[in-house]
């Protein structure tokens, strides 16, 4: 019952298993809703729309918290089919969650049962559970459905942001090639302004991608490349997007070893900028980041260490799920560089891990398979 299981399979394999239980044939979940029950599963040819009598047995078992098992004799006047059925008896389990009623369990047998007090008290303690599966489904359920309008809300909203940035940054480019050479005040908001238009553009980018990523529609388009090109391109990106920083590169191959590796290469150098970005904003300014290329047969290793805040053990595998940042900090972002790098390294059979200690820095470790060619 504690299984992630979608609400028709939960509701099936609760019904089935008191079934099991109580030698019955037949069962049906009831909810109260507001001033009325609603039937929310049942395999019985009773259909979910038949209604609940509010003073009936059902009533009585989710006002009570008590078990009631009814004979034929007491319903069938209000419930004929039942007979028509072949049910001799009815029993009415409570559902209840935090100590509050939810709803009950009805259950139909061939059988006159009689149930001892040792049997009341099981029949108690499944309700217990199957009410805790409920709800743990219901949860799952709005869980599930708001993280699903969060991300359309997300991808609608990128794409929409797309045009009118576009347009932005397209006046943006006019001016800064026209005041670019000027020792001007305007010269320098315009050249703040295309930095800002360039990060927001990337950020709708990012977006994007994670979209498509959930969808299953990130095309990746391989090729056979040279890894110490790919980082050394990577490090030039850096010696101009942030010149004060101090990026060493200290390459471990050994020099008759073949660095090839086949990537979609706009994708892995997203990956190693996005890490390198992470590394320069949270480490102090004058301490330097290193990247380290190794190899461990069959793959290469990428060391990408900072001298930073570092991140607790117990949010190493959170800071891969998405729209997650580590704790205590304020710095800038949506917290999806990592979720993009993962993702991307996976499709490319690659890895990517974490080691860190607080107030230690932090090392991110990615491995690529080398090529066999």
């Amino acid at each position: 019952m504690l299984a992630p299981l979608s609400a028709q399979e939960t509701y099936s394999l609760i019904i089935n298993e008191i079934l099991k239980l109580v030698d019955g044939e037949f069962g049906s979940i009831a909810i109260r809703d507001g001033k009325r029950f609603k039937r929310i599963y049942t395999n019985s040819p009773i259909p979910l729309s038949s209604q609940i009598r509010q003073r009936g047995n059902t009533f009585q078992a989710y006002m009570s918290k008590k078990t009631i098992l009814a004979p034929i004799s007491k319903t069938v006047k209000t419930h004929p089919e039942l007979e028509i059925l072949g049910i001799k008896s009815t029993i009415h389990i409570p559902l209840s969650y935090r100590n509050k009623s939810t709803g009950a369990l009805i259950i139909s047998s061939k059988n006159e049962h009689k149930l001892s007090k040792h049997e009341l008290v099981t029949l108690k303690l499944f309700g217990s559970m199957a009410s805790l599966a409920i709800r743990k489904t219901q949860l799952y359920e709005e869980t599930k459905n708001a993280l699903e309008l969060r991300d359309h809300f997300i991808a609608m909203a990128a794409h929409e942001l797309r045009t009118p940035l576009t347009s932005v940054s397209g006046y943006i480019q006019l001016l800064y090639s026209k005041l670019a050479n000027s020792e001007t005040t305007e010269s320098q908001w315009i050249e703040q302004l295309q930095e800002e238009s360039e990060r927001l553009k990337n950020l709708v980018n990012e977006l994007l991608e994670i979209n498509r990523i959930k969808l299953g529609k990130l095309n990746y388009y391989l090729k056979v490349y040279s890894l110490r090109g790919m980082l050394a391109s990577v490090k030039q990106i850096f010696r101009f997007s942030a010149p004060d920083k101090e990026i060493i590169f200290e390459d471990k191959l050994a020099k008759d070893l073949t660095d090839k590796i086949v990537v979609d290469h706009d994708k892995i150098l997203q990956v190693f900028t996005n890490l390198i970005e992470n590394a320069i904003k949270y480490s102090p300014v004058a301490s330097p980041i290193k990247i380290v290329l190794d190899f461990k047969e069959p793959d290469f290793i990428i060391l990408i260490k900072d001298e930073g805040i570092g991140i607790p053990k117990k949010e190493f595998q959170k800071i891969f799920e998405g729209y997650q940042q580590g704790s205590g900090h304020n710095k800038e972002g949506i917290g999806m560089g990592l979720f993009l790098a993962k993702n991307i390294l996976e499709k490319l059979y690659g890895d990517i891990k974490v080691h860190s200690k607080v107030g230690k820095g932090t090392t991110m470790e990615v491995r690529l398979p080398r090529a066999n060619i």
